[in-house]
């Protein structure tokens, strides 16, 4: 008896864990057609076992010059090699973050970091990747990957980084 119960109460628990997911998606937003849902919010996002290995198979994000969104030859080298696993892996969805240095007003860097995520994200499409597996975000300079306000904490910051989930 006390089987029986344990057993119904499980399965209620999965039906119920699974009642508001659109059906044939996964919790980061993975549709039935292999996209991004509409509803999901990436700021909300959890890194995965996926976001990891992308990090150690491949260099995850390009260095932008001072003041544009051009991708460099060294850029599109590292991209190519980030198409490559992203092409293994047809499954995995894609966030490109956009980010700056510390110049600059909000506003500016906000449509900069949009800038150098959006420059990535069409490369990407260019060479084969699904634009429905791709979101952009800028970070602006806001959130920085290096502290300080040096020469090269600020090249570091001039960056648009891939993430996998």
């Amino acid at each position: 008896m006390i089987k029986k119960l344990c057993s119904i109460i499980l399965t209620a628990a999965l039906l119920t864990a699974c009642a508001g997911r659109e059906q044939g998606s996964d919790l980061y937003g993975n549709s039935a057609t292999g996209g991004w849902r509409d509803d999901v919010n990436i700021t909300d996002l959890q890194a995965t076992g996926m976001t990891k290995d992308f990090r150690s198979d491949v260099k995850d994000y390009v260095l932008f010059a001072f003041n544009s969104a051009a991708l460099s030859a060294e850029a599109k080298d590292s991209l190519k090699a980030q198409i490559d696993w992203l092409k293994a892996h047809p499954n995995v969805l894609i966030v490109i973050e956009g980010r700056c240095d510390e110049r600059g007003t909000t506003e500016y860097n906000i449509a900069l970091g949009d800038s150098r995520a959006n420059a990535v994200r069409r490369y990407l499409v260019a060479n084969g990747i699904a634009s429905n597996r791709i979101k952009t975000i800028s970070f602006g300079k806001d959130d920085p990957v290096a502290l300080g306000s040096t020469p090269a904490a600020w090249a570091e910051n001039r960056r648009g980084t891939t993430v996998v989930y």
